[in-house]
């Protein structure tokens, strides 16, 4: 049994709109009471209020507070438990010395939704193609949604829990379904071998020097965004044109955003379904967009050089690609191999000799002076990874396509520390 996540658009009318807002107001207000409780009796008292002690007192609370019945016990007992998770990485951070983020109090604006964490309270109800209902609550003061949307796992698929969230004036749910491991399994059309490298100028390149072009979503809509920025800078801040236009702001991310993941759903998708072997380098993008300000007594160069590069890195969503790889490629019995980068240095590495020749970023072109192997440098890196996955698993590999055999390992070289995904069998 998989565990899948499906995200439904929500039509509700306006009185059903109006409801919601009042249920998401109503969470807010318990989520900031049993903060509130929590912070009163450290304060006072010098004790810690665990989310067991919390729970116990909501049949109390709700006998105070009758319009918290049609909320449901279990979406209310969500909420603390919310709560609780946003202590327990307080905590943590704390001990990790890292910044800790103490948790706050919510605006009910800003207080994103509310979660049924299982089965009971709701139901979902698809109506074959892409419509759906969605019945929240029993009763009076049930209420029954349209929905919109639709998934790969057929009738087999069964609801979970979900979690309602509000963005930018729009409603949606996310559903968690439990799924059949059979009804996970993806078709894959072709058993090729290939290493991949991505990458800024093209998103992605092939060891066999097929690419795929960045559409630079951000990029794209940086004037409009400026635009936007500009007028809500002329306005009043707090005022109704104020609000209005950082509405449209929000919208208008919210676009990119969306573009953004389906391009690397589809992207992602065919090259599972193509490769019986997936060859990639691990990517740490905070790191790679880290700011290059620097500090007072160490002030950064090049800073704002450094900032588009940044934005163009996140931009190009890759920590959001290989997660996407992973699950795929176990769905689909494709074998991902992520080479570490720190080791391997695909970039600066030769892929006919072995041997490491820097480069700067602004060299497109790998020259090695060993071998006088010529190839552009992002291709060059997807068949140094590709030769990394064959190198360090003895399965059968067509290695770099210009040579016969894959390169031998060469003496002396450490050998790569790989992640691998979990072994399946191929669909057929």
């Amino acid at each position: 049994m998989q565990w899948r996540k499906v995200t439904l658009k929500l039509y509700p009318n306006a009185a059903q709109a109006a409801r919601l807002d009042a249920w998401t107001r109503l969470h807010c207000e318990l989520y900031n009471a049993a903060l509130e409780e929590r912070i009163d009796a450290w304060r006072k008292a010098g004790k810690s209020i665990s989310y067991f002690e919390q729970q116990n007192v909501l049949p109390q609370v709700k006998a105070d507070r009758p319009e918290l019945n049609a909320l449901g016990s279990h979406a209310l007992q969500q909420t603390l438990r919310r709560l609780d998770l946003a202590f327990q990485s307080f905590f943590r951070r704390v001990k990790a010395g890292q910044t800790p983020g103490f948790p706050r109090f919510k605006a009910a604006q800003r207080f994103s939704g509310f979660a049924y964490p299982d089965p009971a309270g709701w139901k979902l109800m698809q109506h074959g193609g892409r419509g759906a209902t969605l019945r929240l609550g029993s009763g009076d003061t049930a209420l029954s949604i349209r929905a919109r949307g639709l998934h790969r796992f057929g009738a087999e698929a069964k609801p979970n829990d979900i979690t309602l969230t509000r963005r930018n004036g729009h409603w949606f749910v996310s559903v968690t379904l439990r799924v059949p491991d059979a009804a996970c399994a993806r078709q894959r059309a072709d058993d090729q071998r290939r290493g991949v490298d991505f990458g800024i100028n093209d998103w992605a390149t092939f060891d066999d020097g097929r690419t795929i072009d960045n559409p630079r979503w951000l990029r794209e809509e940086l004037p409009r965004l400026a635009a936007l920025q500009r007028q809500r800078a002329r306005k009043k801040k707090g005022s109704l044109r104020f609000k209005r236009i950082g509405r449209r702001i929000a919208r208008l991310h919210d676009r990119i955003g969306n573009l953004r993941r389906d391009f690397v759903h589809k992207e992602t998708t065919k090259m599972v379904r193509q490769c019986a072997v997936l060859a990639t380098e691990q990517l740490a993008p905070k790191t790679m967009s880290r700011s290059a300000k620097g500090t007072v007594e160490a002030p950064g160069r090049r800073v704002r050089q450094k900032a588009g590069l940044n934005r163009e890195i996140l931009s190009a969503a890759f920590g959001m690609a290989h997660p996407m790889l992973a699950y795929k490629a176990e769905e689909a019995g494709t074998r991902l191999h992520l080479s570490d980068t720190r080791q391997l240095k695909p970039s600066q590495r030769c892929s006919a000799c072995g041997a490491l020749v820097p480069k700067t970023l602004a060299e497109r072109m790998h020259v090695c002076p060993h071998c006088g192997h010529v190839m552009p440098r992002d291709q060059n890196s997807a068949s140094v990874v590709l030769i990394d996955a064959h190198n360090t698993h003895n399965t059968p590999g067509t290695g770099v396509a210009a040579r016969p055999k894959p390169l031998p390992r060469q003496r002396g070289k450490s050998r790569s520390m790989t992640r691998e995904t979990p072994a399946t069998t191929p669909c057929v």
